[in-house]
């Protein structure tokens, strides 16, 4: 399994292309799991259409990446919650190379592998998967949720395909991003993959390649973070060093 993690739709760009050539080719066989919706902004099966149809900005935005990548749009196939069955999904991700979790409420993804029955054949899949956001949290045995409008701090169980380490994603230079650094070595020990949107991280078993703007941090940088926090309280800028 190849596990690639990120945070937006721009994974082709110079940061990431020349590593991810390797592994999303003409060819491939890529299925959109766009399960990771809130409640309040698709109910049924025309909304999901008018969001993640052809022709919309989502469905644009998420499939441009694989095209650039020479992946053609015929083998681009999508999991639609409100009109795959069990049998469908199955079929469909045993179809595919490339599994792509696209960003949102990740509680909601998992709820949604669930629904559909597909959870434990996900967990199972020996290709590429590949997650923005959301999509990259659910990997993970274990993950956090940075605070914002609508999480407070908590960690939660993913799928369990990496474990180890934790993820920042849309990781910002700024309190609230450097609050969660700490208190995840804090809590954990494990060490943090600090992901700014132009970021991400490769992983094929023991091979780890960081992408762009990503940088780790771990228990050896708890001073370093503790003196910006108390700058950052203070100032409200980031440090220059």
């Amino acid at each position: 399994m190849i596990n690639i993690l990120l945070n937006l739709s721009n994974f082709d760009e110079s940061w990431a292309y020349p590593s991810l050539a390797r592994v999303i080719t003409p060819g491939s066989h890529v299925l959109i799991l766009p399960l990771s919706f809130h409640e309040s902004w698709i109910t049924d099966a025309f909304e999901w259409q008018e969001h993640y149809g052809r022709g919309s900005e989502e469905y644009e935005d998420i499939i441009r990446p694989f095209v650039s990548y020479g992946v053609k749009e015929k083998e681009i196939r999508w999991i639609n919650y409100y009109e795959d069955d069990h049998e469908s999904c199955l079929r469909k991700i045993r179809w595919a190379d490339i599994l792509f979790f696209t960003g949102g409420y990740p509680d909601w993804m998992l709820q949604r592998l669930y629904d559909l029955g597909i959870k434990e054949e996900v967990s199972r899949f020996e290709g590429t998967v590949i997650g923005t956001s959301a999509g990259a949290l659910i990997q993970l045995e274990q993950y956090h949720l940075t605070p914002e409008e609508d999480y407070e701090y908590q960690y939660q169980e993913g799928l369990g395909m990496l474990s180890g380490f934790d993820v920042d994603v849309h990781f910002e230079e700024d309190l609230k991003h450097v609050e969660a650094l700490i208190r995840t070595l804090e809590d954990t020990g494990m060490p943090v993959i600090a992901m700014p949107n132009r970021g991400g991280v490769l992983i094929e078993g023991d091979y780890f390649e960081l992408l762009g703007e990503a940088f780790i941090v771990d228990q050896n940088d708890l001073d370093d973070l503790y003196g910006t926090y108390d700058y950052l309280r203070q100032s409200g800028g980031w440090p220059q060093y």
